[in-house]
């Protein structure tokens, strides 16, 4: 048998699953807030607190309910992987190495800055999550990558979209049927990787 079938055998079980157990996977907002807090023993902070998300193009500035902070140093150890923490320590040692001296025009504008370079830096993540009708999440980005916290966030709003809770028209308007396909998978893989099936 062949790797590619193997996988389509694998996602076929998965789906299986996912259909027998899919009403225990359907998240509301608060809980995907709660179970995020919990997990990852977070705070929420307020959007105005993160500048530049009036400009973003990826989520709906009005729709944002929330922004979580994970700035614990033993959680986030755990939650970059060795790729993401490199990454984090280049940044570290580039800012180092040039002297980087933020200018700012306020207090607010300093928070800003040192929220910016935590965040490049390693010493915080944040999640922000959107919510377009009130319900569920129905979009989010991290600041700084972490595939643990992504993943999680699948695992907890994947199900309201894959059982037509959040209708197609909030979803982004240029996503293509094969990018749902795979967005399918990875949810699929994220609910396997938490043992949610």
């Amino acid at each position: 048998m062949l790797i590619g079938e193997v996988n389509h055998m694998d996602y076929k079980m998965l789906h299986e699953k996912f259909e027998r157990r899919k009403q225990w996977l359907v998240f509301e907002k608060e809980e995907v807030v709660r179970r995020l807090l919990v997990r990852y023993k977070a705070h929420i902070i307020p959007k105005t607190d993160i500048m530049d998300l009036v400009n973003d193009d990826q989520l709906s500035y009005p729709h944002i309910f929330c922004c979580i902070t994970i700035d614990d140093p033993a959680v986030l150890e755990k939650i970059f992987n060795a790729k993401e923490r490199a990454d984090s320590k280049w940044e570290r040692d580039d800012n180092a190495r040039r002297g980087m001296v933020y200018k700012h025009k306020d207090e607010a504008h300093r928070r800003y800055n040192q929220l910016i370079i935590d965040e490049q830096e390693g010493r915080r993540l944040d999640i922000v999550l959107e919510s377009q009708d009130g319900i569920y999440v129905t979009g989010f980005l991290t600041r700084d990558t972490s595939q643990e916290v992504v993943s999680y966030i699948y695992a907890h709003m994947g199900g309201a979209k894959n059982t037509g809770r959040i209708p197609r028209s909030m979803w982004p308007s240029d996503v293509t049927e094969e990018e749902i396909k795979d967005g399918y998978r990875r949810y699929l893989r994220a609910l396997e990787t938490f043992g949610k099936l």
